[in-house]
């Protein structure tokens, strides 16, 4: 009994694990597919499990879908089959066998595909279309592997077929359908469309393109209106394919049918390019001939018309009484009387007016005004005018000329490129330019410089500068706090008032003492140069760095030459124009800033030499003694003088050349002209000062107040200054046969 209780529960448990835990799932081999398959063929499919428990249920699957054609067949309880036949495109696809059992699923898919050469889907045909319109020519085909469409074509001017890129109205869609945009008449000519595949030869099929015109007519004007007497023209524009036909019509009647008119009326056709224009002319125009007329075209694709409104009428008469009612700066008013209005009703009043040089304007008013006000005028400009009147017919003769004046205003625009060019501890030098001229509003009389402290809360205090005919202005403003800030500002006036202030400016004058101006001294002069000396406060030498020569020829602007060294106070300027007047003065500059200009010096070059030549020998010839002794009294000095003016400049280089160091080279460059100086009218600094030379030469000191450029003359070589002042010396001393004494009031010549 034991034993039997003890067996049976070990049979029952192997029993259950074998029914529960050791069931197995269908297990499936790869699927077998015959290779190279093609359209119309014949496929079969075997599906085989090689394990798994029975009983097993086999189904076939195309793309995750179950199948509903082809033949299904269960060979045995392990293997199932898929027959398809014929193979058509719509076979191509992944197919799967799904084969299940009490326990589960398991599935094996593999893909079917079948090639098959291009077939048409959408077969091209010939096509007609109009001009302008939008051309679609359809070719479509189906194959596998995926088919190609290419299109060609062949026009007039083309003797082989070509092939049709994407572009000049040209696209080939994803179907294979080939669309011309706006079809003309050069798209006509033979197309091709190609399918290829690479399965068989492809197909290819050609179709005629014919883009044709029919008639289209375009009217060049919609009313026609003409004088009475007058020839009345009526045009219309044709084109399309030819050959053309025309015709006009009148009431629906063509005119050649209307008795009495053939003999006023004649045809005319005009062809070109692009078009034919057709015309009829009626001579002598009457009111009977007023009218609707038609202009129509034909041809063998159709016909077009337009209609055109013929109309007589006279065009009016000039208006009259033109005056000027009422002037301001900016504006006019103008008033006048209508006059006849040519049996048509006026429409509107044109004014027109202009000014020379500057444009023409127009305004137009309806026809119940009879003025007019012209705004948007330049002040004090000068006008011309004249109206019109206009109706249905045209416009009348412009009605006698007219001219006026605006009133002055003020300036509408600041002055322009307002900046501060120097500045020291007690001035600032600014420069500005007038503002626009189309802006003066009138005359200017001058400039308002303006400035205050930046803390303070009085007013501007301005300085009036006059105008003149400069470009270019320059003021000095004095009298200022060393090491404060002041607002700096500049404005125009004329006589009606004063224009708008230039921008604010902000400077900051410096701390430090500025340096004194340089004494100014005129050291010889000849017909092309001019030799100048300075001097300044010795006090304030250990402060300067270097002084800027300013030198110019009545109307151009200021030069500048560079003197970067300190113990340097004399110069040559060479290669001037002789009998010319310049204008020379000297600023010195250090590390606080630039000094005040020194005074202005007017110098005149000489017409060839300022010293007189040796009086001409007597006709008496006196005796030899006394030629002698003249001789001897004349040379002797000279000589001597000579010796020793040779030995004190010598001994002056040495003593120099022993003191301080060589100068660096290029002592005579120059700086880019960038500073002009001028003092204003409005607070002269100082009147001419006239220059005495004795031998009859007069010259005088020019007005401090303009403004003008010199191209300082290139030097041949590097020498130092002083070199070149001992070899002018020299070179003078053997020109001259006596020696002038010069005198001058503020500026000396020595």
């Amino acid at each position: 009994m034991w034993t039997r209780s003890v067996i049976l529960p070990w049979i029952l448990f192997i029993f259950i694990y074998r029914s529960v835990l050791c069931q197995e799932l269908p297990k499936l081999n790869p699927l077998s597919l015959p290779e190279s398959l093609s359209i119309n063929s014949r496929a079969r499919l075997l599906c085989v499990a090689s394990s798994g428990d029975q009983p097993i249920d086999f189904q076939w699957l195309k793309d995750g879908v179950l199948l509903s054609y082809g033949k299904i067949e269960q060979l045995d309880e392990w293997t199932s089959s898929l027959t398809i036949n014929p193979l058509s495109l719509e076979h191509i696809g992944n197919y799967t066998c799904k084969a299940s059992n009490s326990f589960g699923t398991n599935y094996v898919t593999s893909p079917l595909f079948v090639t098959a050469p291009p077939r048409w889907v959408i077969e091209p045909t010939n096509l007609q279309i109009r001009a302008g319109k939008s051309a679609i020519l359809h070719c479509s085909a189906e194959g596998s592997p995926k088919v190609k469409i290419s299109w060609k074509r062949k026009s007039e001017s083309q003797q082989n077929l070509v092939s049709v890129l994407s572009g000049d109205n040209f696209r080939v869609y994803e179907n294979g359908s080939l669309l011309i945009s706006n079809a003309q008449k050069s798209k006509s000519g033979t197309y091709e469309c190609e399918a290829f595949n690479g399965i068989g030869s492809g197909l290819q099929k050609r179709i005629e393109l014919i883009v044709f015109e029919s008639p289209t007519v375009e009217r060049i004007v919609d009313h026609v209106i003409v004088e009475r007497g007058q020839t009345a023209y009526l045009s219309c524009l044709a084109r399309g394919d030819p050959p053309l036909s025309f015709e006009w019509l009148r009431d629906h009647r063509s005119l050649s049918d209307r008795p009495g008119v053939s003999e006023r009326i004649s045809f005319s056709e005009l062809p070109s390019l692009e078009n034919t224009q057709f015309t009829i002319a009626i001579i002598n125009a009457k009111p009977t001939d007023e009218g609707l007329y038609s202009c129509l075209a034909r041809n063998e694709f159709g016909s077009d018309e337009k209609d055109v409104r013929l109309m007589l009428v006279e065009r009016p008469k000039p208006p009259q009484f033109v005056e000027v009612a009422d002037i301001w700066s900016s504006s006019v008013r103008i008033k006048w009387r209508p006059a006849d209005n040519g049996n048509s009703p006026i429409l509107s009043y044109t004014v027109e007016y202009w000014r020379n040089p500057g444009g023409h304007w127009n305004i137009t008013v309806s026809s119940s005004s009879t003025t007019a006000i012209l705004r948007g005028l330049k002040p004090f400009t000068t006008y011309s005018f004249h109206i019109w009147a206009s109706n249905s017919v045209g416009d009348s003769d412009p009605s006698q000329q007219g001219q006026f004046t605006t009133a002055k205003e003020e300036p509408s625009a600041t002055p322009v490129n307002v900046k501060v060019e120097d500045k020291g501890s007690k001035f600032v030098r600014i420069s500005w330019e007038p503002p626009p001229q189309a802006e003066w509003n009138g005359e200017l009389l001058g400039y308002y410089v303006g400035y205050k402290q930046k803390t303070s809360d009085l007013p501007y205090t301005f300085n009036t500068v006059e105008a003149d005919e400069t470009n270019s202005y320059h003021y000095m403003l004095r009298g200022l706090r060393p090491g404060t800030e002041y607002l700096i500002t500049v404005r125009a006036f004329n006589e009606v008032g004063s224009g708008p202030s230039s921008e604010d400016i902000l400077i900051r004058t410096h701390d430090k003492e500025s340096l004194p101006h340089p004494t100014l001294l005129i050291q010889d002069i000849g017909s092309t140069f001019i030799q100048v000396k300075w001097n300044t406060v010795d006090e304030f030498k250990s402060s300067i760095s270097g002084y800027t020569i300013h030198y110019r020829k009545n109307g151009n602007k200021w030069n500048e030459i560079s003197i970067p060294d300190a113990y340097q106070h004399a110069y040559t300027l060479t290669n001037l124009d002789p009998a010319v007047p310049y204008q020379i003065y000297v600023t010195s500059h250090g590390y606080t800033g630039v000094s005040e200009p020194s005074e202005i010096a007017t110098i005149r070059t000489s017409p060839e030499a300022i010293f007189q030549p040796t009086p001409p020998s007597s006709q008496v010839q006196p005796a030899a003694v006394d030629d002698v002794t003249q001789i001897l009294y004349i040379v002797v000095p000279v000589a001597v003088a000579t010796v020793i003016i040779v030995i004190v400049i010598v001994s002056a280089c040495v003593y120099v050349y022993s003191k301080r160091p060589l100068p660096p080279l290029h002592t005579y460059g120059d700086l880019p002209a960038s500073k002009n100086f001028s003092y204003m009218h409005t607070a002269p600094r100082q009147r001419d000062i006239p220059i005495t030379i004795s031998g009859n030469n007069v010259m005088r000191y020019g007005s401090p107040y303009s403004t003008v450029p010199l191209t300082r003359p290139e030097q041949e070589d590097d020498e130092p200054i002083y070199e070149s002042v001992v070899g002018d010396t020299l070179r003078k001393i053997k020109e001259r046969s006596f020696d002038d004494d010069f005198k001058i009031s503020n500026a000396t010549i020595v």
